[in-house]
This record gives structure tokens, sequence and C-alpha cells, in this order.
């Protein structure tokens, strides 16, 4: 080749080498993405991340945990759900998640007892729950729970005009969804007197429920880790009552959700840490739910990690709740949760700030540090509160379920805020709107004009 060529054959190679090395280049940082996928969320509520705590509680996890969510690829809550669990997936390599389409592969829907689309199916190694929900909260609560041996017991006891602790409930698929192929739904229609919603919450959280009947309460307690007493209305027998008050003076937990005025039999186990309840139900003009005096409403608790970032709760037809005597018995320390205003009152009586709920405690001789063997006792006014009927309504079902994990020692179960979009909009008062006319539509293009008659003056 002549030294010309060879010469014209370098200024091209010179000129397509810096091209080469940057298809080069781009295709070698195509595959480094490809592998090493990465995601921004630019949300202002962080929709599409997860929390701290759920990063830390699947980084906790030591065993395998395969996790099979069943969706509607239709639906972009559900596929935005699988999404959430491949943040688990990436936390976490012993966390595999799989999602499967029911309506595509139903055989496998049923082997897993999945009837309805926005499902989760945990398993690891012989353990295996299954959950109802594609919430943060739902995910990270079956995480902790599929990494615990073994679910605790919390006993309903029955038989003295509590609410039913497995009151009726009924199903219904909606098919007729007005041309939304989209919503995949099933509705739970309950008795309104009853604690099946209570049940399930905490079925949910990983406790197991069992409900015990009048004259057999002091063979069960061995097996209970919380004892729930939900509005009785007939007294509880001496045995139970006594068998009761031994056990939590052992070191029990107990959760005693009163009504006023009511015969329950439990006053020695009362009196034991300091408690009574006031006469008649309480009036509370100052803060209650709607237009109803008579349900207190609380939106600002007692600072204590039991009511946490709780929204309002109220409570139908409650009692106060008051110091037993002039003093508490050595040893016991009473801590209010959740307190009236000022205004309240029962009938007859002065208006003053009622408790309603209260946290006591008493020293045990042998206590663990972690107050795992310290008897505890947890009072409501009412029962009401936790009822089928008000149970989903704004902070209720949140009270109860605390109230429960509380008692159990359970503080790793948590209950994460949803996050929504946030609407950004700027919100004007008449005087800012009129304002902002005056000097947009008005005063800028008047300035505006008089500054090119100016110039125009000026040239002239």
């Amino acid at each position: 080749m002549s030294r010309p060529a060879l010469r014209r054959a370098g200024r091209r190679l010179a000129l397509w080498l810096p091209v080469m090395a940057a298809a080069a280049l781009l295709l070698a940082l195509n595959l480094w993405a490809a592998r090493h996928l990465g995601r921004i969320d630019l949300t202002a509520q962080r929709v599409y991340s997860l929390a701290p705590e759920s990063v830390e509680v699947a980084r906790q996890v030591r065993q395998p945990v395969e996790v099979t969510w069943f969706y509607d690829l239709r639906n972009k809550s559900m596929v935005d759900a699988l999404e959430l669990l491949r943040q688990y997936e990436r936390a976490n390599p012993l966390i595999r998640v799989r999602g499967v389409d029911p309506a595509l592969r139903p055989a496998e829907a049923r082997a897993a007892g999945i009837q309805f689309a926005g499902s989760a199916v945990l398993a690891s190694g012989e353990r295996k729950t299954t959950i109802n929900g594609g919430t943060e909260t739902d995910f990270t609560n079956a995480l902790i729970r599929i990494s615990q041996n073994g679910a605790q017991t919390v006993c309903f006891t029955q038989g003295h005009r509590e609410a039913m602790l497995d009151s009726l409930t009924s199903l219904d698929d909606l098919e007729d969804h007005d041309d939304d192929e989209n919503l995949v739904a099933r509705v739970e229609v309950h008795e309104q007197h009853g604690m099946a919603m209570a049940r399930n919450a905490l079925q949910t959280l990983g406790f197991s429920t069992r409900a015990v009947g009048a004259g057999s309460l002091a063979q069960a307690l061995p097996r209970c880790a919380v004892v729930v007493a939900a509005g009785p209305r007939t007294a509880f027998g001496a045995d139970d009552a006594q068998a009761l008050r031994r056990w939590t003076g052992a070191g029990g937990k107990t959760l005693l959700l009163l009504e006023p005025d009511t015969r329950h039999g439990l006053d020695d186990l009362l009196a034991d840490f300091g408690i009574a309840l006031a006469a008649g139900p309480l009036a509370d003009p100052g803060s209650h739910y709607r237009n109803d005096p008579g349900s207190p409403a609380v939106s600002d608790y007692t600072r204590h990690k039991m009511t946490r970032g709780l929204p309002l709760s109220f409570f139908p037809g409650a009692a106060g709740l008051e110091p037993a005597g002039d003093a508490l018995p050595p040893g016991v320390v009473v801590t209010p949760l959740a307190q009236t205003s000022a205004e309240a009152h029962p009938p007859g009586r002065p208006p003053s700030r009622y408790t309603l709920m209260a946290l006591a405690t008493r020293n045990a001789q042998g206590a663990a540090e972690d107050g795992s063997a310290r008897p505890t006792l947890l009072v409501a006014g009412d029962s009401d509160f936790a009822i089928n009927r008000h149970f989903a309504t704004l902070g209720n079902g949140a009270l109860f379920t605390n109230a429960v994990t509380l008692l159990a020692g359970e503080d790793a179960l948590l209950t994460i805020r949803p996050r929504h979009y946030e609407n950004r909009r700027v919100e004007l008062t008449n005087r800012q709107m009129r304002a902002v006319f005056w000097t947009s539509t008005v005063a800028l293009p008047l300035l505006a004009l008089m500054a090119g008659l100016l110039l125009w003056w000026r040239r002239r």
C-alpha cells in the first residue's frame, strides 16, 4: 500500500477510534446497569421505598424465606406491592420473592389455599404463614412472625356476656365493578357486637387466639400469654376471679375492657393494682366523637411506646378510671395512657380530667430485667371501642392491638404508616388571590406598557 493510502487510512482510523471507544463505553455501561439495576424514588413521601424499620427487619432474617405473592396483573396497587417485596429481596438474599397470578395459575393458588388475589404466603423451613393484604406493614410483620419459633396465645374470657370472640362473619366477592376490571376485592361483613375483627387482627400479627369459657379459666391460664376480658356484664365466679388474680399477681399479663356500672367481680384484682372505676358513664363536651358527648375522643395520648403515632380513638359509653383509695399499693406504678379533656364528668359530678385507659405494673421478687415476669394489668373503661362496629374506625383497632402486643412483649411488631402521593397545591386566601390577580394581571402588564412608552418617548 502506498504511503498516501496509509496516511488516508490512518486519518480514517483516527476519526473512527473515538466513536468506537464511546460505543464500547456505552455498551459496557449498559451491561453494568442491567446487572446492577438501581432505583431512585423521587416521590415526596417515599411511596416506593421501604421504611428503615422494614429494611432492618429484612436484614435480621437468618433463615431462607420464600414469599409467594398472589396478585392480579391488571391491578396497579398489587403490581406495586410486588415491587415492594422485591426491595425486601434486595435487602437480604435469604428472602426470595415470586409473583403468581391466580387467574393464570389456579392450581398453584388452590394448593396454597388462596382464593382471592392480594394474598401472600411466606414459608421458612417447616413454618408457613398467610397474610391477606399488600401493605408494607403486612409484609414486615409477616417477616417478623415467620422468623419466630412459635405463636403466643391470647385468651379471651367468655361466658360473662362478653363480646363474642367467634362472632358471625359473612364474605362477599365483589364481581360487578362498574366496568373497572382492575378492582379485585373481598368484603367481610361482621356482626356488630363481636370481636372477630380484633381476633383476625391479632392472628395477622402472628398470635393464636382462644376462647376460655366460665369455670375453666384456672386450667387454661398456664397456656395463655395474655388474658383479655372484653366487656363482662355479669360477674366472674369466685374461682375464676381468684385464679385470674393469682395468675396476674405471679407475673401474668391481663387486659380488662370494662363497662360502666356493671358487676364484673374483678374488684379485688383492680384493688391489687390501685385502680377503680368511677360510677356512671362519662360525658365529654370538650372532646368527643362526632356530635356524641357520650363518646369521649382522644387524640393527645400520654407519651408512651404503646400510643406512639396513634390517630384519634374514641370510647362509646366509657367509665372513668381513678385511684383506689388514698395511695397506691406498695410497688405499684400506674401510667395513664388515654385521658379525657378537662370538661369530662360522670352524672352529678363536676368537670375534671379522667383516665380512660391505664397501665399498672407491680414489682415482683425475681422479676426479669425486661419486665417479662412483672405483674401487669392494662385497664380501659370501655370495651365497645374494640368491637366489630368500631374496630376499623380511626385508631380504635390499632389501640387494641398495640395494647395486646405491649402486654405480650412483642414490641418488634411494627405499625408503619401508609404513605401516599402528595397533592402539591398552593392554597391561597381570598386576600392573597386578589393580590396575585392585581399584581400579575394588572400591575405587571401596566409596568411593561409604561416602560415601553418611556423608551419610545426617549427615542423620538
